[in-house]
Formats: structure tokens, sequence, C-alpha cells
């Protein structure tokens, strides 16, 4: 039996039923067809569309994103050569454990300068804060209250932060040309918390 004589049977019988009857056959056939279509590859297909456009939405803002950075990337890196140049300054008064030496030699080049004679430096025990510890150093001192005076005045040049506190001044000696002072007091300088050399 032939596969074609077969098909072309079922037409003829087809062919042969009332105009209603073949009406309906036609809408069901396309009502078949239309639903495979759309459960078989319209669906899918859709699908796959709307993942593709929100990644197109999503690839769409990033590049935004990127073209408003490249647009102001001038001014963001003087924002940032701007945050460096302030980093350095904190970092000026307020460095790590290593440079806590240089200030002590600093002090000491500051007390000959002046004319006084710095007798001792203890350091005590740091009071940590949140991110800065404070650094007290008993400090002892001797010469006139003028050298004295301009000891003081060059300390609070220092680029670093240095607070003198609990200062008692008393006459160590005394003759007719002058009068030495003995200054005994707290210098609390400061450092960064987590950065020890």
């Amino acid at each position: 039996m032939d596969v074609g004589s077969n098909v072309q049977s079922k037409f003829e019988q087809v062919a042969k039923l009332p105009r209603a009857a073949r009406v309906g056959i036609l809408a069901v056939l396309c009502i078949a067809i239309g639903s495979g279509y759309y459960f078989m590859y319209y669906q899918a297909a859709r699908q796959e569309l709307e993942v593709l456009q929100s990644r197109e939405l999503e690839l769409q803002h990033k590049l935004s994103e990127v073209r408003s950075v490249a647009a102001n990337i001038v001014a963001f890196e003087e924002e940032i050569t701007g945050l460096e140049a302030k980093l350095s300054r904190a970092l000026r008064q307020l460095p790590n454990e290593k440079q806590l030496e240089v200030l002590l030699t600093d002090i000491s080049n500051l007390g000959k300068t002046s004319g006084v004679e710095i007798k001792s430096f203890k350091r005590k025990d740091e009071v940590v804060h949140d991110f800065y510890a404070a650094v007290p150093i008993a400090v002892e001192l001797e010469g006139a209250y003028h050298d004295i005076a301009r000891f003081f005045d060059l300390m609070s040049k220092l680029p670093r932060i240095v607070n003198l506190g609990s200062l008692q001044m008393s006459v160590e000696r005394e003759n007719i040309d002058e009068t030495v002072l003995k200054v005994q007091g707290t210098a609390t300088t400061f450092r960064f918390v987590g950065t020890k050399a």
C-alpha cells in the first residue's frame, strides 16, 4: 500500500464532508499546529529573549557607569590625589611606632636649639582609643624661663601632634645672673593603632 495514495484517499474523504465539518477540522488542525508551535518553540524562545533583554539592560547600565567614570576620570584622579595628600598630612600628625623615635630626636634637638637641657624622657604605657593610641612621655627639663618658653614654642610648630600637660615648674637654682627652672610634665603624642613597626 502506497503512503501517498493513502493520504490522497484521506483528503478525498475530508473533501466529501460537509463544509462545517471541514472548517471544524481545519480549525482543530490550526489550533493543534499553533499549540505545538507555542509550546515547543515560541515559549522557550520567548523566555530566552526575556533573559537576553534583561542581560542587555544590565550591560547597558554597566556601560553607562563605565562611560560616566571615563568622562569624569580627571575629576576622580584629582580627588584621589587630594585624598592622598590629606592622608599624608594625617600620617605626619599621627605617624606609626617607628617614627616615635624620630620625634624624641626632634624634641632633643629642639632642646639644644632653645638652650634647654632635657634631663629625661620616660615613655609611659600608651592608651588605645578607636583608631589611634595616646603615647604619654614623662619629660623633665631645665633651663631659663625664656629658653623654656622658646622650647615650648618650637614644639608647637612640629608637624606632629604633641600636647604638653601636667606641668610642674620649680626653681632649680638661682643666682644674680640667672634663674634656672626645673619643669616636669607629660608630653603626649599620638599614633595610628595597628601600624607598629
